[in-house]
């Protein structure tokens, strides 16, 4: 068993106001600034201006609240490395369900988040910037996003698609140039009140990760995107096809885009089998059913313990975007409490989360 810091903050203000609040925190943090930084002159000028620009129009705000980080922290904006990585992985869960199928008559979305906690800053926040609907949901690199819910009810959450992509080894490169994940579900969450919002925005916007994007909303509709090497499909469910639920792990789904597809692991087909199951079942889902698939361990259910092969859960959640509320684990949900958030300042600090350590058999990594 280890242990990880989990870190509750708030960000309000200005973006150039919220900028300086990250950077005092992480001025705090050696370990998090190293990991927040490039040698100077490393990025291509050129590539900087592209990706501010291109950032202006789809995230606003965003280049101000950066250059307050890099004022308080005392270094050329260029050297931040969120903006080297965005410009163009991890295994997750998803699903959503409207209130035909679930028992408590409200629209809900859950998921686990499997990664690397020494790759994570491990942070959940509440962000208010004067301009930006409000939402919490868990920071990746500082300024972007992963997860989270905005004031409005509407909540998002991702998987990757296929094989990792990004600007890192042993990544494949992006099909197409465009945005990494966390500027997609940041910008849905600050610029969004809907699905139908958020599914626009999304086929409009430049989107370089493969990416299964899984929404939901107060209105009670909800929704699964995804995007393999730019090419998109989605699907919105209202409740009036009779169709009540929606999964996705991290392969493609949707038949138009299925022949960009390179490679599909054999645990996601099985997860997205094992989710699929529970829904299937002809009766009301609940809450705690839906926490009790998230806890259990592969292949019975969604957990893993694997952080050392960047497979291990860090988050697991359930949305209820009709109360506007957040119940989450940090760390194995066989080991944490779960706690429940709602939009607005949290108890800001540090916990721990615990983390058995196991190793996965070879065969969870099977290539169909």
């Amino acid at each position: 068993m280890e242990k990880t810091n989990v870190y509750l903050k708030n960000f309000t203000g200005t973006s150039y106001e919220v900028g300086t609040q990250i950077g005092n925190w992480i001025l705090s943090a050696p370990d998090l600034l190293q990991r927040a930084l490039l040698p100077p002159d490393t990025y291509p000028h050129d590539k900087f201006e592209q990706i501010t620009a291109l950032l202006d129009s789809y995230c606003p705000g965003i280049n101000q609240e950066i250059r307050g980080f890099s004022d308080t922290v005392g270094v050329n904006a260029e050297q931040i490395i969120f903006y080297a990585m965005t410009y163009l992985e991890r295994g997750c869960s998803l699903m959503a369900a409207l209130p035909s199928k679930t028992d408590n008559h409200h629209t809900m979305m859950a998921r686990n988040y499997d990664f690397h906690d020494e790759m994570e800053e491990m942070c959940f926040a509440y962000t208010a910037i004067k301009g930006k609907y409000r939402y919490i949901g868990s920071t990746l690199h500082l300024f972007g996003r992963g997860d989270g819910m905005n004031e409005h009810g509407l909540a998002v959450c991702q998987a990757g698609n296929g094989l990792p992509v990004g600007n890192f080894e042993g990544a494949q490169k992006a099909g197409v140039t465009g945005f990494q994940l966390w500027i997609v579900i940041r910008s849905i969450l600050e610029n969004c009140r809907t699905v139908d919002e958020a599914v626009k925005w999304a086929m409009d916007a430049p989107i370089g990760f493969n990416i299964n994007l899984m929404l939901a909303d107060s209105y009670d509709k909800i929704a699964l995107l995804q995007c393999i090497d730019g090419h998109k499909a989605y699907e919105i469910l209202d409740g009036k096809d009779g169709k009540a639920y929606l999964t996705s792990t991290n392969h493609t789904l949707f038949e138009d885009i299925r022949p960009y597809e390179k490679t599909v692991i054999e645990n996601s087909v099985i997860r997205n089998d094992t989710i699929v199951e529970l829904f299937e079942q002809d009766k009301r889902i609940s809450k705690k059913e839906i926490k009790e698939l998230l806890s259990a361990s592969y292949p019975d259910g969604l957990c893993c313990h694997y952080y050392k092969e960047f497979f291990g859960t860090l988050r697991s959640m359930v949305f209820d975007v009709t109360d506007k509320t957040i119940e989450m684990t940090f760390g194995s949900p066989q080991a944490n409490e779960w706690q429940t958030f709602s939009v607005g300042m949290l108890n800001s600090g540090e916990i721990q989360a615990l983390l058995p350590q196991e190793k996965a058999d070879p065969d969870f990594y099977n290539i169909l």
